[in-house]
């Protein structure tokens, strides 16, 4: 950086405060670039597990969830082919049916929230629908939709829809769950409230922190509203492409 004068000499000390002046722009220009570097890693990481997820689920549902219910279904065969006498064998057999299909039921538990085949398949979308429709508080679903955002949107609007309600069922003692969704101009909003007992709080260490960390790394806000006995309302705003993070100008990666 220079500077110069047609007028006359320059002030005195303007060399160390140019100095100083230039210190800090440098500052502020590697703290941008540090923003946007760290705003990048942490939307490659929520990629990552978002694909890790989805390996999970297809290595689930082609693999294990397969075979346990080939082998109920075969358990059950062989107990229909044993002849009616040998009732200790026909007993064996159905215990072994019916503990094949408790396994298979708590593989289904442990795989929840890995997205489902119609997320990936009609959007985001039926995916609510169908969260809702599970839901054991009622949800008042009123959702708005242009074209199909990008897979990591579809997928944290889908976690964060299925954590609210979760919360909502366990926690808040909620009659009604209302839920808002608006996928058009290029940005997620979502919206749900419940008229449940309230006080919801991220800091003490409940889901929300986790819901906080992704909507973040995605580029997007959320914020929360739970004051005591008046319900809680969450708010998220996401974009449409997360993963283009501005690089500061004249910023080269």
């Amino acid at each position: 950086m220079t500077i110069a004068s047609t007028d006359g000499c320059l002030p005195d000390r303007a060399e160390d405060r140019l100095a100083e002046f230039t210190e800090l722009l440098g500052t502020a220009i590697a703290n941008t670039q540090s923003r946007a570097e760290l705003s990048a890693s942490r939307a490659r990481i929520v990629a990552a597990a978002d694909e890790t997820r989805r390996r999970l689920e297809r290595d689930l549902h082609d693999g294990i969830q397969q075979r346990l219910v080939s082998l109920a279904l075969k358990a059950r065969t062989i107990e229909t082919m044993t002849p009616q006498p040998a009732d200790e064998i026909q007993g064996e057999l159905l215990q072994l049916a019916d503990g094949l299909g408790t396994a298979l039921d708590e593989l289904r538990e442990i795989s929840h929230g890995i997205p489902p085949g119609h997320l990936v398949r009609g959007g985001l979308g039926p995916a609510l629908e169908a969260l809702a429709r599970r839901s054991a508080v009622p949800v008042e679903l009123d959702m708005k939709f242009g074209p199909r955002l990008g897979e990591h949107v579809e997928e944290a609007g889908y976690y964060i829809a299925s954590e609210a309600i979760t919360n909502a069922a366990k926690y808040a003692q909620a009659s009604v769950i209302d839920m808002r969704v608006d996928g058009c101009d290029g940005v997620l909003t979502l919206s749900i409230s419940d008229d449940g007992v309230g006080g919801a709080d991220p800091s003490r260490g409940s889901g929300l922190i986790g819901l906080k960390d992704r909507v973040e790394a995605l580029g997007g806000t959320i914020s929360v509203q739970s004051p005591p006995g008046h319900g809680t309302t969450l708010h998220v705003q996401l974009p449409a492409d997360p993963m283009a993070v501005p690089a500061p100008p004249g910023f080269r990666r």
